[in-house]
């Protein structure tokens, strides 16, 4: 058998704990290095103290997170960073230069932000190895198309070529990487996962329902992720409106990007507003108890490369509805769920198929269940990481 040593990994993340807030890359970076602390290493997250509102912490320097050593680097300014998603934490410039060395393999989350600079150049300059995860962003597109062509040409190629290994979460993501010139023996194929013991004992149906005045006998449809504009929440709006059924509420679970503003504006135009709530983000029991509570779980997403919370709608046996614009659509359709175009009609006729057939729901929540438990714990991905990292790191 082969010997486990006790690692030094460094992760590198522009958003941290507890800013769940700032999407799935909080989570998906948390989810990893907690699961690397149980498993013996010792683990350092350096990341910022930007949230919705700046973090603060006794000493943002000497944070325990779950027996994560997490350092909060103050950014100059938290509006820029918020407006412009641009990171200025100058004080990590010099941790980085002294501390650099002390590690054994450096885990960066994405790769346009400042502190994937500053750690490329020291991680270079000490011979330290580093793997990447781009978490979806591998490609400059969507927003500030040309800000991060630019980025790219200064810092982006370097510091995805000077990568030991790079992780792609789908083999569409992997084909991304390629298109920008990383060499197929680097690319890995490391999806995210989900803590299967969270669900192992659910809450009771319908708590959500009562808390929020949701008559038990009503169909709940759910989003659960970011209110932004790539979501496809404005889709959403509009094929909700041409539901039939009169007894289905939809409850948009997140926190505001800068569109809820626009979707309000649908709800009135379209008299939605007693068929549709923003609970705002939940996390833990809260989440859960909307989970256990939903009929149909959709991401209408204009653009995504994975879907965690479509993860932990299925291991609450729950059907899934998703545009083709998710990486995930290849495996979802027709096995746990319903795949539609980016199209109002499509995505109402998948709705309202789902609504009126309440075995196919059963069978979607069931495979999906299955599947869950059979490749996305984070228990096995977190294995598979570590084996990456290993042979990363010239002394193993």
């Amino acid at each position: 058998m082969k010997k486990v040593f006790k690692m030094k990994i460094l992760h590198v993340v522009p958003s941290f704990v507890p800013c769940f807030a700032h999407g799935g890359v909080v989570n998906a970076s948390y989810q990893i290095a907690k699961k690397q602390v149980e498993n013996g290493h010792d683990v350092t997250v350096y990341t910022t103290d930007s949230c919705n509102e700046r973090l603060k912490f006794e000493d943002n320097y000497n944070v325990d997170v779950e027996g994560i050593k997490v350092f909060y680097f103050k950014n100059i300014s938290n509006t820029f960073k918020n407006k412009l998603t641009i990171d200025t934490p100058i004080s990590s410039i010099n941790y980085l230069r002294r501390t650099i060395a002390d590690f054994d393999i450096i885990h960066i989350h994405e790769h346009r932000h400042s502190l994937a600079i500053a750690t490329h150049r020291y991680a270079k300059k000490n011979n330290i190895p580093y793997v990447i995860q781009a978490h979806g962003s591998v490609l400059p597109f969507f927003q500030k198309e040309q800000l991060k062509e630019i980025f790219d040409k200064i810092w982006g190629f370097d510091i995805l070529y000077d990568a030991s290994k790079v992780f792609a979460l789908t083999d569409v993501e992997k084909e991304q990487y390629l298109k920008m010139g990383v060499s197929d023996d680097k690319i890995e194929i490391v999806p995210l996962g989900i803590n299967l013991d969270e669900y192992d004992n659910l809450p009771d149906k319908g708590n959500f329902k009562s808390k929020y005045d949701i008559d038990v006998n009503d169909k709940l449809i759910l989003f659960l992720g970011r209110i932004h504009e790539i979501k496809g929440l404005d889709l959403l709006i509009k094929s909700f409106n041409q539901i039939s059924n009169e007894n289905v509420k939809l409850a948009i679970i997140g926190g505001d990007y800068g569109f809820k503003e626009e979707l309000e504006k649908l709800i009135n135009e379209y008299d939605l507003k007693n068929k549709i709530i923003f609970p705002g983000v939940l996390t833990g029991e809260d989440k859960l108890e909307a989970l256990v509570d939903c009929d149909i779980f959709v991401m209408p997403s204009r653009y995504e490369s994975f879907t965690t919370s479509g993860l932990e709608a299925m291991a609450c046996s729950k059907p899934l509805i998703l545009t083709k614009n998710n990486h995930i659509h290849t495996w979802v359709k027709d096995n746990v769920g319903l795949i539609c175009e980016f199209d109002e009609e499509d995505l109402s006729k998948c709705i309202e198929t789902l609504l009126n057939d309440d075995k196919l729901c059963e069978e979607f929540g069931k495979s999906g269940r299955d599947l869950i438990y059979s490749k996305y714990d984070w228990n096995k991905i977190s294995k598979q990481i570590e084996g990456i990292y290993e042979n990363c790191i010239p002394k193993y």
